[in-house]
């Protein structure tokens, strides 16, 4: 899927201006990762391996909030874990959409059904769902530890497109 015309416009002119202020080095993307915990146990992903206390905290959505204001990037990537095991990713995605952020929500997509039918997203074009998969239905499945998860994750891919989700 293309990227929405609105998207390239606002980063170009975020560019422009940067480049007039003189800066050289500046933010595109901030990659925020609200929480680490994960549904899947990947043989190449060593994320699960912290302790049980770490793996349970989660940021909170104002903290979110204050990192993407401080940052000042125009898109902002929600990678994890999985971002759709937070408690409050309905408010976050919600959050950073009222505050015209383009964002990348990196998922396995096992919970993704789910989530939509749930209610949790609107469809924007502030938000794109960015599926992990790795291959053809064996290899995925080999790679992410789990027997069916392509079958599941496809499911998820199709339910959004159904619902007007990039």
């Amino acid at each position: 899927m293309a990227v929405p015309v609105s998207q390239m416009w606002t980063v170009a002119t975020y560019v422009l201006k940067q480049k007039l202020k003189g800066n050289k080095r500046y933010p595109l993307v901030l990659m925020l990762e609200p929480l680490f915990r994960c549904n899947l146990a990947c043989a190449g992903c060593g994320k699960i391996q912290y302790p049980g206390h770490i793996l349970r905290k989660e940021l909170t959505p104002e903290q979110c909030f204050k990192a993407v204001e401080e940052c000042g990037a125009p898109m902002v990537s929600l990678p994890g874990g999985e971002p759709l095991m937070h408690t409050q990713i309905g408010q976050l995605v919600e959050g950073l959409v009222a505050r015209k952020k383009y964002i990348y929500l990196c998922t396995n997509a096992l919970l993704l059904k789910e989530k939509l039918e749930q209610g949790v997203f609107k469809p924007s074009k502030y938000l794109t769902f960015s599926v992990h998969m790795d291959g053809p239905k064996e290899s995925h499945d080999f790679a992410v530890c789990k027997v069916g998860g392509y079958e599941i994750a496809l499911e998820g891919i199709q339910e959004a497109v159904k619902r007007g989700f990039r």
